[in-house]
């Protein structure tokens, strides 16, 4: 079986992370153990997929006897250099890759490898950005439920939450009488006959406030 060369793999790494960016912001009602299962599942099949069809490429031109002649004297070359060479899959995945090791056909590849590798840079920020939103709004759904309990706690004793104009905010008894008039650490308020609160401004105006 021959590897999945690097740019391949960029690839599906990419396409991997782009699948996960797009379903990361919508997962806070789900569960993440399927999910993430469901992910990997996605991902193995489009490595599989994808191993596949490079294996198949590559198998059958090892078979072709312009690439056979072309690996003998690459070998040659590099036995005479010294070097290391590749072995007959991969050079035949670089040769296909780059329409027989042409000029023209490397500087194709080396255009595709860098916008594979901008691709991956990309899908990873997407990915660490929808980790971002994810805590967040997990972390929203934290503070609005210990809100939503200290807000119950308040209503055992019979004070509810009150909210106006400028971000103005008090806990306030829900008790109050109709058409009273209330002072309260230290403000001023007045309930009307229909039970609307409202407090007093600094510019002596009054301001409905509502829970």
């Amino acid at each position: 079986m021959t590897r999945t060369p690097k740019s391949i793999r960029r690839l599906l790494a990419a396409a991997t992370a782009l699948a996960a960016c797009a379903t990361a912001p919508a997962a806070l009602a789900q569960d993440y153990g399927a999910m993430i299962q469901q992910s990997m599942n996605r991902m193995n099949q489009i490595i599989n997929q994808g191993n596949q069809a490079v294996n198949n490429i590559v198998q059958q031109r090892m078979q072709d006897p312009a690439v056979r002649q072309s690996y003998q004297q690459y070998l040659q070359q590099m036995q005479s250099a010294g070097r290391q060479p590749m072995d007959f899959a991969t050079y035949t995945y670089y040769y296909v890759y780059t329409n027989g090791y042409s000029r023209g056909g490397i500087a194709h590849m080396n255009r595709v490898e860098n916008g594979n590798r901008a691709a991956e840079m990309n899908a990873w920020q997407g990915v660490r950005q929808a980790e971002q939103n994810r805590a967040g709004a997990m972390q929203g759904q934290r503070d609005s439920y210990f809100r939503n309990q200290q807000e119950a706690g308040r209503g055992l004793m019979g004070q509810s939450t009150y909210y106006g104009p400028s971000g103005y905010q008090a806990q306030l008894p829900h008790t109050w009488q109709n058409n009273t008039y209330q002072q309260h650490q230290g403000q001023r308020y007045y309930v009307d006959q229909s039970g609307q609160y409202y407090v007093l401004g600094n510019n002596g105006w009054w301001y409905p406030i509502n829970r």
